[in-house]
């Protein structure tokens, strides 16, 4: 398996990890980092690789630092041979299964909530 193959399935288990451990959909997740909701699958099924400024929003929209979606995974540079990744043992947590509830969205800079819809401040017209 390629290092890059490797690198986007570690990111991708990570924000599910985490979006998981948050109990929002992908759609919450996406509206959270201003990201279409399907990037939040994407991301899950390693089939995109985000470019910093999507780290920095995934890392905001769940919660974390940047490093936490980064960790375990290094480069090493090499003096003689050229550098390699490297990446530390993944220590699975036990799954654990919750039963989707419906959670209180809490107010959202910049957007109202008008009989049950979010829709931006332009369209409030405030």
């Amino acid at each position: 398996m390629s290092d890059a193959l490797i690198i986007l399935r570690r990111f991708g288990d990570t924000v599910k990890h985490h979006r998981q451990r948050l109990g929002v959909s992908q759609e919450e997740f996406g509206f959270r980092g201003n990201m279409h909701r399907n990037d939040a699958g994407h991301f899950e099924r390693a089939e995109r690789m985000p470019m910093l400024e999507t780290i920095l929003k995934v890392a905001a929209a769940l919660e974390v630092s940047p490093c936490e979606l980064l960790k375990g995974m290094a480069w090493k540079t090499g003096r003689l041979i050229p550098g390699r990744f490297e990446f530390e043992e993944i220590k699975h947590l036990p799954a654990r299964r919750r039963s989707r509830q419906e959670r209180p969205v809490g107010p959202v800079p910049g957007w109202f909530e008008i009989e049950g819809r979010r829709i931006p401040d332009e369209e409030a017209g405030s």
